[in-house]
């Protein structure tokens, strides 16, 4: 940072930046970090990168994020008037890495900057000031702008009266399009849960493997986003083919091998499923299917999708396969890190967090309680929703219990032998008439009821 005679500049940042936002997702975590930190062309004092800032904001807002287009934008005379910008500004950083750190170097020179202005302003009063004014008037009005600059920029930090306002906004909300982000398939689950589940909640489903977690959370995601609703889902476990493959047969309704003894029925089937996973091509779902991921990149993941095409819920299969931070040498540890940072980025970028996570060995030999969730007992408190489901291995595959273990703004429940598992259309069924949670129903008594 330099103290020029007339202004105060962090050059290093300002180039800084700019080279670090450019084309690439992580690039562009970036951006989005620079705009929720309030970053804009007033905090360049270089003419050039100024203009280029005001270009890429222009190319993220048409959806055609870069540098290239930047460039475009401000033309060819810009270019010819600017030859070393590209060397010295945009080729100045040769990673991303140190990308929060020149967005903080922006943001300390503007308020010395700011403070400057103040000062000066301050004394430009004061020199022509009448002999019978008030110096305390200066000095007032002197508060008022050092205060401004001191006052916590947070979108959290609310007064009761923007409190009462948020809230009133967020009934209206609800009354005129429903308080539900993610609403059940199965009636049962959906009026226990009262519509469904919302934005900022960390729902955990939990079970012993082979039971159908995974499949039990692919139909939520493939009956919601039939309605709109917009996914990411982390596949740890399955690769992007086998996820496909998932929603095409649970789209078709019924298993299609096509591996099978007659090949003309394995063709059949072939181009049936293939017709089920082209019906399924438009709806809003990513699947991001890399190799052990830490949640640190699945944060920036989703809030990168967040920006560029709207989320409403993150599905991450699942906890037993994510790594963690190195540093942290129990797995205890690790997990509670793990799920700590999942209930942040519900939070932080309001949406639906589906947390999959194994049952311990205790919980396979009668039916599952909280306590049995494996490896840490954060993930319980962390969680607002938890969903355990349990199946007799040695009985019929089709019975399968969906147990609401843990509901944090309603009751508890079981569905004892409503819910029926159809293993060759993948997916969960209603066998019964909905009814409340915990009708007839003696599990979780200590909890509150609906």
């Amino acid at each position: 940072m330099t103290f020029e005679a007339n202004a105060i500049t962090d050059y290093d940042s300002e180039r800084g930046l700019l080279s670090s936002c450019q084309d690439g997702d992580v690039d562009f975590e970036i951006y989005a970090y620079a705009l929720e930190n309030g970053i804009t062309a007033d905090h360049f004092t270089n003419r050039a990168c100024e203009e280029y800032w005001t270009a890429l904001v222009l190319t993220e807002k048409d959806d055609d994020f870069g540098m290239i287009p930047a460039l475009q934008r401000l033309g060819s005379k810009w270019n010819e008037n600017n030859p070393q910008f590209m060397e010295h500004v945009l080729m100045s950083c040769e990673t991303s890495s140190q990308g929060k750190r020149w967005v903080k170097g922006l943001i300390k020179a503007k308020k010395f900057r700011d403070l400057m202005n103040i000062s000066k302003q301050l004394a430009l009063s004061i020199s022509d000031a009448e002999p019978m004014a008030d110096p305390r008037e200066f000095a007032v009005e002197a508060e008022s702008k050092l205060s401004q600059m001191i006052t916590p920029n947070t979108a959290t930090l609310m007064s009761a009266s923007e409190l009462t306002e948020v809230t009133i906004d967020g009934i209206d909300s609800e009354m005129s399009q429903g308080g539900a982000t993610v609403e059940p398939y199965l009636p049962w689950l959906k009026n226990g849960l009262d519509g469904g589940f919302r934005a900022k909640q960390m729902v955990v489903i939990a079970a012993r493997p082979s039971v159908g977690k995974t499949t039990f959370a692919m139909n939520l995601v493939y009956h919601s986003a039939w309605k709109g609703k917009k996914f990411l889902v982390f596949s740890l476990e399955m690769d992007g083919a086998q996820m496909g493959r998932k929603l095409a047969t649970i789209h078709a309704g019924k298993d299609l091998k096509v591996s099978g003894p007659n090949a003309e029925v394995n063709k059949r089937n072939a181009e049936e499923l293939k017709a089920s996973i082209r019906a399924c091509s438009h709806l809003p779902i990513h699947i991001d299917d890399g190799a052990r991921p830490d949640i640190s990149r699945i944060k920036a993941t989703a809030k990168v999708l967040k920006r560029r095409h709207g989320l409403d819920a993150l599905v991450i299969d699942y906890l037993g396969l994510m790594k963690s931070d190195p540093t942290i040498q129990n797995r205890e540890q690790q997990v509670a890190e793990i799920s700590k940072t999942c209930k942040e980025i519900a939070m932080e970028l309001d949406i639906v967090v589906f947390l999959v996570c194994q049952l311990n060995r205790e919980g396979a030999k009668d039916e599952p309680r909280l306590h049995h969730l494996r490896e840490s007992g954060q993930i319980e408190q962390d969680a607002d929703i938890v969903i355990l489901l349990h199946r007799d291995l040695l009985q019929d595959r089709e019975d399968v219990k969906v147990i609401v273990a843990k509901n944090r703004f309603g009751g508890q429940g079981h569905s004892k032998d409503r819910i029926k598992f159809k293993a060759e259309a993948q997916t969960f069924v209603e066998v019964q008439q909905p009814s409340r949670l915990n009708e007839d129903c003696d599990y979780g008594k200590e909890g509150p009821r609906i």
